[in-house]
């Protein structure tokens, strides 16, 4: 069976992230179950997300029959050498989660920087190897950089059977991601999707790009028009939702329950939203954290983000203020010494240390 054939038939639309789970295993459980008796099966993990491995073989590989779900795991081309680490690497992902082989297996979060890097240690055809030896049943990459790697990846590697792309209506109708869909479309190659709600900044928009879409439907949440616009791109196999509590679990499941694509009039309503939200701007941080790891002052560069963007949004400035005075000493914006070593790690690409100045004179020194 292709992936495709594999996706579509035995995976649902509505996949799990498991970047952003609570740290409560009893929280992990209720979503997990809640997820799983909707008829949904696909959990996404990688090596770099702090325990997240290691969670869902507690709350998901322990629990359920292994026929209940599919994983999927990746390789960060960073953290390895050579064949013997990517072994040792691979034998300890499979320790972690408690899995005898993955569902799917990626190589992750490829950019135009490491394209040399990642051909050298023959990354791919060790991936392969995998496959063939039954450890992995489909291989695929997940991606972040330019049109034109993508295009020379797809190319070098006609035996990759899935990619992972950064789609939102964001990113998609005001942005390169659009290319980088339809260049996947041309290569016919199932598409799974990460970012919908582009890190949360598409679930809390500004004050009047929220009343357009709460006039139109007050029922509904703001997160929905984003998931239901990644899950109705053509070529789109599975939507990654990197779900936190159990409320989101709940509203994504009643989103993807009666999935339609949108009318004329609501693409004319979010280009209208995509226009407000654009006047107030703010700082593209999706809250991966990847860059927190290289920082060497350890200083919290997605909550000053996050609290910079709110400020934006039109937040209370008391409050925003008063959250980023919690941030400890010496681990706010103004510590930045400006040493770059985040600059490689953002999936974003991100000029880190000079949005970092823009929250000092936000919230002072």
């Amino acid at each position: 069976m292709t992936a495709r054939d594999y996706l579509t038939a035995k995976t649902s639309t509505l996949g799990f992230g498991a970047m952003r789970m609570p740290p409560s295993f009893d929280d992990v459980c209720k979503m997990v179950d809640t997820y799983l008796e909707s008829g949904s099966n696909y959990f996404d993990t990688a090596w770099i997300y702090g325990g997240s491995e290691e969670m869902l073989k507690k709350a998901l590989v322990q629990r359920h029959a292994r026929d209940k779900y599919v994983i999927a795991d990746k390789i960060p081309p960073w953290e390895v050498s050579d064949r013997a680490s990517c072994d040792k690497l691979f034998n300890t992902q499979l320790e972690r989660t408690g899995l005898e082989y993955f569902d799917f297996y990626l190589i992750h979060s490829l950019d135009d920087g490491r394209e040399k890097d990642v051909e050298d240690k023959k990354l791919f055809e060790w991936a392969q190897e995998k496959k063939n030896q039954g450890l992995v049943k489909h291989v695929g990459f997940s991606f972040h950089g330019g049109t034109a790697y993508l295009g020379r990846l797809l190319e070098r590697h006609p035996e990759v059977e899935f990619v992972q792309l950064q789609l939102n209506y964001m990113d998609v109708l005001r942005g390169p991601a659009g290319e980088r869909h339809e260049l996947a479309l041309k290569h016919k190659v199932p598409i799974v999707v990460m970012e919908p709600i582009k890190g949360g900044s598409l679930a809390t928009l500004p004050a009047a790009a929220e009343k357009m879409l709460k006039d139109y439907a007050p029922d509904r949440s703001i997160a929905s028009w984003a998931m239901q616009y990644a899950a109705t791109l053509e070529g789109v196999t599975c939507v990654l939702s990197g779900m936190s509590n159990l409320e989101q679990v709940e509203d994504n499941i009643k989103t993807f329950r009666d999935l339609k694509p949108f009318t004329a009039q609501e693409m004319e309503l979010l280009e209208a939203v995509i226009t407000e939200a654009a006047k107030v701007g703010g700082v593209p941080c999706t809250a991966c954290k990847y860059c927190h790891r290289e920082c060497p002052v350890g200083i919290n560069i997605a909550s000053c983000f996050s609290l910079y963007n709110d400020k934006k949004r039109g937040a209370q400035e008391w409050n925003t203020s008063m959250m980023y005075r919690t941030i400890p000493q010496g681990k706010r914006a103004e510590d930045c010494t400006e040493c770059g070593a985040c600059l490689a790690h953002c999936p974003q690409h991100i000029d880190i240390p000079t949005e970092l100045k823009l929250v000092v004179q936000t919230f002072g020194g």
